[in-house]
């Protein structure tokens, strides 16, 4: 069932500050992901590196 009486302008400005924080997690989310992998790049050329998960061990 949905509502009868929806009104689309309302709910935007309802939902923008939701909206807003899911944007900047999923923002944060490839930062974070984008400097895993460049990490692990400058890491794979040192054959000597320490394995990531020794780290996380630490």
């Amino acid at each position: 069932m949905s509502a009868s009486n929806t009104n689309i302008e309302k709910q935007k400005k309802r939902h923008r500050g939701a909206l807003v924080g899911i944007a900047f997690a999923l923002f944060w989310a490839a930062v974070l992901f984008a400097g895993f992998m460049i990490w692990t790049a400058y890491q794979g050329d040192n054959p000597t590196a320490q394995s990531p998960a020794a780290y996380v061990a630490e």
